[in-house]
């Protein structure tokens, strides 16, 4: 029963604004959590109608270390019995929405969990453009942006329909940490079919992203990097100011522009020029193998993951 809970309870609200999106559906052997966006479904070995409270629910189940006896009081509580501990979890009358997976079949070829991994630290977090807050595939490509770093991640197969997956799935996809089995899709939600008759839905957000062409198919040299760059951006964060920013220039990464301030860390080497914000360079270090630093102030073409990947870091002006 803990796992069909713990599998759905990623699907349920932090905050009570409307009640039933705190509580999970329990019906015709199956357990559901719906936050209003994303909707999660497992079977469960539980014969009852109920509507518990998740969190409260959850936790006593956890408690239970023998034998757990369940039903429902006259007062409609759920009563839950394990050896010495009992517990009552507050249930609810009201509807629980009805949400089900919906729309036309697709057969995934594999590989999405790796491409999410991937690209996850890259959504954006910025509300005012949402379109950037999820991983957008389409055609044989994955996107995604934080609006300062820019990622095209190649599938090596044509990806069956174009969808922008919102974070708060991707966060969950790679929770449960399996490879669906197919897709369903529908106009504005997708699903996404596990083994044992288990789902996660969830909408979508918009897919007409701007041109990306333009800034990824730039004419670059990418270079190796460095190998005491990422020790020298560490080392150098702390000294950096409220932007974060650290110069690149005269065989030397530094926190200022003027020799005879700041802190800096030799390079030698180093030639190339520009302005950063440390902790969106140190993104790169998991994902860069190759980068053009020295287009600098436009945008910066990187590779990596063996050529799987490429992108743009957009850099600071200094001052």
């Amino acid at each position: 029963m803990l796992p069909a809970l713990k599998f759905v309870i990623g699907a349920v609200a932090k905050k009570d604004y409307l009640p039933a999106l705190t509580h999970f559906r329990i019906e015709g052997g199956k357990v559901r959590g719906y936050n209003g966006s994303m909707a999660l479904c497992c079977p469960i070995s539980l014969d009852l109608n109920v509507t518990p409270k998740a969190l409260q629910f959850i936790k006593a189940i956890e408690t239970c270390q023998e034998t757990i006896a369940i039903h429902m009081t006259p007062n409609g509580r759920l009563s839950i019995k394990s050896g010495s501990f009992k517990a009552f979890v507050e249930c609810m009358d009201e509807p629980f929405p009805t949400i089900e997976p919906e729309g036309e079949f697709v057969e995934p070829k594999g590989g999405l969990l790796d491409v999410l991994k991937t690209l996850a630290p890259f959504i954006a977090e910025d509300a005012s453009r949402p379109w950037a807050r999820g991983i957008m595939f389409r055609g044989s490509s994955a996107f995604v942006t934080n609006n300062v770093i820019l990622i095209e991640h190649w599938l090596g197969y044509e990806f069956p329909v174009e969808i922008n997956i919102p974070k708060s799935a991707v966060v969950e996809l790679l929770r449960i940490g399996e490879e669906p089995e197919r897709l369903q899709v529908s106009q504005g939600s997708v699903t996404f079919h596990f083994k044992g008759d288990r789902w996660l839905r969830t909408q979508l957000y918009e897919t007409n992203w701007p041109d990306l062409t333009p800034i990824l198919n730039r004419e670059n040299n990418p270079q190796d990097i460095p190998t005491e760059l990422w020790t020298a951006v560490e080392t150098l964060a702390p000294f950096t100011n409220e932007l974060g920013q650290l110069y690149l220039g005269q065989e030397r990464v530094a926190t200022s522009a003027e020799d005879t301030s700041g802190a800096s860390f030799a390079i030698p080497g180093l030639v190339v020029e520009g302005c950063y914000n440390h902790k969106y360079l140190l993104m790169l270090r998991e994902v860069v193998e190759k980068i053009d630093l020295s287009t600098y102030p436009n945008p910066c073409i990187f590779i990596g993951k063996g050529g799987a990947l490429r992108g743009a870091i957009v850099g600071m002006r200094g001052h």
